[in-house]
């Protein structure tokens, strides 16, 4: 049979279509019951079976392998005889392993042809002829060689592999460059290395899904897209749209989610995961640890069962922030990403940014404010079609499916929320949640969200009390507002029109408006109203807020403390606490007396002092010292400095500067936030948070002054609600897409078009992580190790678990005799025995003496009488270990690292605190203390166990050596305790720091404890079939903090004037100035004043500059929150 169809390249010829007949034909006789057989098109390269029609149209559409003459995985013999002239003699294969793993990824990539009836039907299925174009250079570049006789690297193998070695080790593009030159220059003549960086890209963008380019009016008033795609003026404004010769003003980049989608289902590697939530997540009554356990999640199941019942339908979340594209430079740019977050994933991988999917990148130089939904419209228009419902083939099941997916809500800050829900984040109505039942007052220059005892029940003694604003609160609890109720409110907001034209009028907000600007575009979707959480609060950036308006009041920092002159003059105003009036002094001008909630000159040196000798673990948080400069104040603070600042270091910092009162209410705040952002969160706690917040506000309002209550420090009421709607916060707030804005950042190479770089890079980016999950001889984004990576401490695979720990050991080392202490627990032992005799035997100590001994004889007359029924794991555990140990000062176990104490004073970070879970006098108790050894055991067969020798401080919870104050637990380090006993397993540590206690003195030091990065207290249906696992056996609360209860307490108002300290002086000018303003306060908030401000947002200068306020290494810090 003649096979010199098989290298003919036109596969529209008669000679090759016959020969794909006589194939067809020959195979018939070789099918199995159902019809199928391998096919050996260049695509499925025999590793995949289909119907013999299948086979055929594979074989016209995509061609026949070119080295597979021999029809062995056929029925054909070895060795038929071949025609001479056939291809077997001019075409070696230079297929291998490695090219194997590519044709793997580019099969999953372009996608499946579905098995589901002849061919006829399948030519349905034809992907673009484009497309199809990409992809049959793609399969060409995987079978050339790199160069001739080559038979280890094919092209496009040895430009992913030195891709992905550019992008892990983070080359620069010029040195890229100089490598491909000197690389095209070693190889032999006519190899296939490209020359550029940009015929690498161009290359590699071919896997990716490309995007799309959609002109923007030039005042954001339209898109031309669909009905308007040709016009050439904008129909709103009647602005060109062109600069000059057919150059647009702006261009959004659109990149399609479908084909995104699709492809996290077509890949191996993904489509299990993305049915994690429904077929792996094991859920457990009063747990929220994924946002499936949230009541938003379950009452959107209940109301749509057809989207529910597909495990493999997909929620998202829409996220988008502002960032400027230029580094430090002084040039005022913001450009906005929408992101798309797949909540289908486990939360170790939801967030990661390799499951990001970029949707929009809306172009500078200006935020779109008002006009986002101008730039949504063609996300919206795709989101309605992914709802119905489009095909797509799912590669873990090998089968067909309707992909369906839905956003379920977005994730922004402040100044966005207002953007995507129309309802504005500024003026008197700026909460989105209390709506027109926002608690505010007007006061000097600005606007106070106080009120909070209305959030109290109505007997509540707080409300009579004319001590927090002048006068007693009548008034009910905000009304929480249905969907019929905003959708009503909505109806009333007038057609606004989109633009930025100078000609545009602006019209005026009508009273009946309230604060809505528009209707959010996201309202088309068609389940969108019934959602009960739209729109997700930010607590990251609340956090931060929140951490600065109290640093910034404690430490007196200009331009961040909220008890200025005018905050005096506000209290005075509303006839409130007048010891903290300006006063009028017949000599001095006036006096401004020094409030107890400002530091004075010696504690606020005191507490930067604290601050900068503070050491925290390794990769827990920078170097906040760094933050502290040489006037004691705090400047530079990034959002995760303030996160680990207000939650860790604030209530240690603060125990002996304060009032009780002052300082109570404090810790109460930040331990609010510290439960409110666990990984884990409980119901009930939840639930007794929401009463707990209302209190912690009512107090401040009691001690701090007007100013201070922000609309963000407002929100926080809301956050406990939020965490029941939608699950951990650690899944809804910004840490993550702020991080990856951080990445689309370091894309930008021409700072003229920096969207235009952002989008390629972005297309290439996307296109090696996609190769990166498939590439398994190197390091890849995927399985490099993290800089605190372990490994298992004994090789092969064994029954007891001691010998499974990972642990990796680091630095040197020297080996200990293990005599001495035989020598000790031998004489130990004889006392023991002594002391039974006398005094009656106890069957347990005598047992915990004697089985040591009798455990190693009766292992060892059971191995020689039948060694097949004792395994090696457990004889060497019986024999005990070697009198040499390795005794080392690092090691890393289960992604923690650890340092011995005596080596620690010479690094910036503490990692020499352990905790563990023990008895003591017949109780559970946890101990802690600080690493003194690692100490590396050596067993028989190669089996090793890492124990650590700690010195323990005495934790028994009645002695007065653990004391419990505000939930701080402070412990005095003198102490050793359980002197005879500091050995545990290296996996039975838990990491804590230690701060300073500055109460107590110099010997005590409070606990803090470290939460994994790398460990997730989720639990997952296959842990059941585990015969050890324990549902009641929760750990992690044993070293969680206790349930926060607010102390319902009285502030007395001559505590918060410092009578030891001297005021400070004012002239009479300023004293007279601040006079004469008249006080402008609203205590009813029916009153129309303020309602006519113009109806666009002054915000259009909200931008994110990553690195000066989001940007964290590569190391993720938000994951220990």
């Amino acid at each position: 049979m003649d096979r010199r169809w098989i290298s003919n390249p036109d596969r529209l010829s008669a000679e090759y279509e016959k020969g794909v007949g006589e194939f067809v034909t020959f195979v018939r006789g070789s099918l199995d019951v159902q019809g199928l057989t391998k096919c050996p098109c260049n695509r499925c390269m025999n590793r995949e079976v289909h119907h013999i029609d299948s086979v055929r149209y594979h074989l016209l559409i995509y061609g026949f392998l070119k080295d597979y003459i021999h029809w062995t995985e056929h029925g054909e013999q070895s060795n038929p005889q071949v025609p001479l002239g056939s291809p077997i003699q001019d075409t070696p294969p230079c297929m291998n392993d490695q090219d194997d793993e590519i044709a793997e990824a580019l099969r999953d990539a372009a996608g499946h042809a579905y098995d589901i009836g002849s061919s006829s039907d399948l030519l349905s299925d034809m992907r673009p002829p484009a497309e199809q174009a990409r992809y049959d250079k793609l399969f060409e570049e995987l079978h050339n060689p790199l160069y001739d006789d080559c038979m280890k690297f094919s092209a496009l193998t040895f430009i992913v592999k030195l891709m992905n070695v550019k992008v892990l080790y983070k080359w620069s593009d010029r040195s890229f460059v100089a490598l491909l030159k000197l690389l095209h220059e070693a190889l032999p003549v006519g190899n296939r290395c490209p020359r550029t960086y940009y015929e690498t890209r161009k290359l590699l963008c071919d896997v990716g899904l490309g995007y799309e380019h959609i002109d923007v009016c030039k005042h954001d008033c339209t898109l031309f897209y669909n009905e308007h795609k040709d016009d050439d003026v904008c129909p709103i404004c009647g602005v060109s749209r062109y600069v000059r010769k057919k150059i647009p003003h702006k261009r959004l980049r659109y990149f399609p989610i479908t084909p995104r989608l699709k492809r996290l289902y077509s890949s191996k590697h993904t489509a299990r995961a993305m049915r994690w939530h429904k077929e792996q997540r094991l859920e457990e009554d009063g747990k929220l640890r994924h946002p499936a356990d949230g009541e938003a999640w379950k009452k959107f199941d209940s109301l749509y069962p057809e989207f529910a019942g597909d495990p493999r339908s997909v929620r998202l979340g829409l996220a988008s922030d502002g960032f400027n594209p230029f580094s430090h430079m002084s040039t005022s740019y913001s450009m906005w990403p929408v992101i798309l977050i797949p909540y289908n994933l486990p939360p170790w991988l939801t967030m990661h940014r390799s499951n990001y999917l970029l949707s929009l990148l809306i172009p500078g130089p200006k935020s779109p404010g008002k006009d986002f939904d101008v730039f949504l419209r063609p996300l919206i228009e795709e989101l309605k079609v992914l709802w119905d419902g489009v095909q797509s083939f799912d590669s873990y099941q090998q089968a067909s499916f309707t992909l369906r997916a839905s956003v379920i809500w977005t994730v922004s800050d402040f100044p966005a929320f207002a953007y995507l829900s129309g309802w504005s984040t500024q003026g008197k109505l700026a909460c989105p949640i209390c709506l027109e039942d926002t608690r505010y007052k007007s006061i000097r220059s600005k606007i106070s969200y106080i009120g909070h005892r209305s959030f109290l029940e109505m007997t509540h003694s707080w409300r009579n009390s004319k001590e927090f604003d002048g006068r007693s609160e009548r008034r009910a609890p905000p009304r929480n507002f249905s969907t019929a109720d905003i959708l009503s409110q909505l109806e009333a907001v007038g057609q606004s029109i989109p633009g930025k034209a100078t000609t545009t009028a602006k019209r005026k907000r009508l009273p009946t408006e309230l604060n809505w600007t528009k209707k959010s575009i996201l309202f088309e979707l068609p389940y969108w109203s019934t959602l009960l959480l739209r729109h997700n609060l930010d607590v990251m950036h609340i956090e931060k807020n929140v951490c600065d308006n109290i640093l910034g009041t404690l430490l007196d920092i200009e331009g961040k403390s909220k008890d200025n002159d005018k905050a005096r003059e506000d209290l005075k105003d509303m006839g409130i606490r007048s010891e903290l009036w300006l006063q009028a002094h017949p000599v001095k001008g006036s006096l401004k007396p020094h409030a107890s909630y400002v530091f004075t000159k010696d504690e606020a040196k005191l507490f930067c002092d604290y601050l900068r000798a503070v050491k925290l673990p390794d990769g827990y948080a920078s170097n906040i010292g760094r933050c502290v400069t040489e006037s004691n104040k705090l400047a530079g603070m990034k959002s995760h400095d303030c996160h680990v600042l207000l939650q860790k270091l604030l209530p240690p910092g603060i125990l002996t500067l304060l009032t009780p009162q002052l300082r109570r209410t404090l810790i109460e705040l930040s331990q609010f936030f510290e439960q409110l952002c666990g990984r884990t969160l409980d119901v009930g706690q939840l639930t007794e948070m929401r009463r707990g917040i209302v209190i912690i506000l009512c107090k401040l309002e009691k001690i701090f002054p007007p100013s201070f209550f922000t609309i963000m420090v407002h929100l926080c009421v809301h956050l406990p609600d939020q965490a029941l709607l939608g699950g951990p916060v650690s899944n809804r707030w910004m840490y993550g897409p702020e991080r990856c804005m951080g990445t689309y950042k370091g894309y930008v190479r021409n700072t003229s078009k920096p969207d235009g770089t952002i989008a390629e890079a972005y297309v290439v980016d996307e296109a090696l992580t996609f190769f990166s999950r498939y590439i398994r001889d190197m390091d890849t984004r995927f399985d490099r190790p993290e800089r605190n990576w372990d490994q298992p401490i004994s090789g092969g695979d064994h029954q007891i678990h001691i010998f499974k720990d990972r642990v990796r050991l680091i630095g040197a080392h020297k080996i200990e005799i293990l005599e001495d202490q035989r020598e000790m627990l031998h004489w130990e032992h004889e006392q023991l025995l002594q002391h039974n005799e006398a005094d009656g035997t106890s069957i347990e100590a005598l047992q915990k003496a004697t089985f040591p001994l009798w455990f190693k004889q009766k292992l060892s007359t059971l191995r020689r009488q039948a060694p097949e029924n004792v395994s090696d794991d457990l004889y060497s555990l019986s024999q005990g270990p070697d009198e040499r140990y390795g005794s080392w000062n690092n090691c890393i176990v289960n992604g923690v690292r650890y340092r011995s104490k005596r080596t620690e004073e010479m690094f910036r970070t503490q990692c020499s605190g352990v905790s563990t879970v023990g008895v003591h006098n017949g109780e559970d108790i946890i101990f802690y203390g600080t690493l003194l050894e690692v100490m590396e055991l050596l067993y028989k067969f190669d089996r090793k166990v890492l124990l650590f020798r700690c010195k323990w401080f005495n934790s028994d919870p009645n002695s007065n050596l653990l004391v419990g104050d505000h939930n701080l637990t402070s412990i005095n380090t003198t102490s050793n305790w359980y002197a005879g006993d500091p050995y545990i397993l290296a996996s039975q540590a838990r990491q804590v720091f230690y701060l300073p206690d500055l109460r107590r003195g110099p010997n005590w030091r409070i606990v803090q404890k470290v939460p994994s990065r790398t460990m997730f207290d989720v639990l997952e249906k296959d842990d059941v079939d585990d015969e050890n696992f324990d549902l009641d056996d929760d750990t992690d609360d044993d070293f969680g903090i206790l349930p926060l209860t607010p102390v319902e307490d009285n502030v007395d108002p001559s505590l918060l004037v410092r009578n030891d300290v001297m005021p400070i002086h004012y002239p009479d000018r300023l004293f007279v100035d601040l006079n004469i303003e008249s006080p402008n306060i609203i205590f009813d908030q029916d009153e129309d004043e303020g309602i006519d401000e113009e109806f666009e947002d002054e915000d259009e200068s909200d931008e994110i500059d990553i690195d000066s306020d989001e940007s964290r290494s590569s190391d993720d810090e938000s994951d220990y929150a």
